[in-house]
């Protein structure tokens, strides 16, 4: 395979990786939209092009796979590129799945609301958080997911960002924002907990039968919008490795800061 060949075959592959980025950003959005609206049908609509980021996927790794069968011995680079694909790839999908995933839960949580079971009584009033005085309810709790989810998507678009223009900088630095997105996760967390927890839970679920089970399905989603600043962390490491040949985590203990587990 001559060079000119092979750049044109990397350029391809480029381009399915930032068209994979954009679909599963898509799909986040509206997962997110389907959320804030209850719209099912939107959200189904997320469930079922879910193949379509699997089969892209597919195709990104198949000719990745390829042109390292085809094009041995590679320079440096190239190497390092195809290699970090097959890893970029299976992130950008999982991001898809987690937004298939919040479908699904939206899906399974619509039954279990009071506009649709007329004999459930959900609560209004809320509580008060005794940490910080602010008054929770399901519905502040469902804002802060929606926050989460908005800068979730703000990581994934810089990510993605990052990759077409191979920026080093903004790589690091999405790495380190992923923080963010881990303190947005951790407070709908101890919403959802001091809702559910201690005297609360009793009355809550006197009350409404069916908090509990409403309250995990929120949870799961959280957790899923957690992820995807997870999985923008990996391929932003993977960047780092294609363009410096070094892996960005090694170099975190001389900088005094710990290094990330990988997901």
């Amino acid at each position: 395979m001559s060079r000119s060949i092979l750049d044109k075959e990397l350029q391809e592959l480029d381009a399915q990786i930032i068209r994979l980025g954009t679909m599963v950003d898509e799909a986040l959005e509206r997962a997110l939209e389907a959320l804030a609206a209850g719209d099912l049908a939107k959200a189904g609509m997320v469930i079922e092009n879910d193949a379509l980021i699997d089969s892209l996927r597919a195709a990104v790794e198949e000719r990745a796979i390829r042109l390292l069968t085809l094009q041995q011995p590679l320079g440096g680079r190239d190497l390092r590129y195809l290699a970090s694909v097959l890893s970029i790839a299976g992130d950008l999908e999982r991001t898809g799945d987690g937004a298939a995933g919040i479908a699904q839960n939206i899906l399974r949580m619509t039954p279990l609301r009071g506009d649709t079971m007329p004999h459930v009584k959900m609560e209004t009033t809320g509580i008060k958080d005794a940490g910080s005085g602010n008054t929770i309810t399901e519905a502040s709790i469902m804002k802060g997911i929606l926050d989460l989810g908005k800068e979730a998507r703000r990581v994934l678009q810089g990510t993605i960002k990052a990759f077409k223009d191979r920026d080093v900088k903004a790589a690091r630095y999405i790495w380190e924002e992923d923080d963010v997105v881990d303190v947005r996760y951790h407070m709908v967390r101890h919403d959802l907990m001091a809702m559910m927890g201690g005297a609360h839970a009793v009355p809550a679920l006197l009350n409404d039968s069916l908090i509990l089970q409403r309250a995990t399905y929120l949870l799961w989603m959280a957790h899923k919008l957690e992820r995807v600043g997870d999985h923008c962390a990996n391929v932003c490491e993977r960047l780092l490795f294609i363009v410096e040949g070094d892996s960005y985590v090694q170099n975190l203990p001389q900088q005094g800061k710990e290094t990330k587990p990988q997901v």
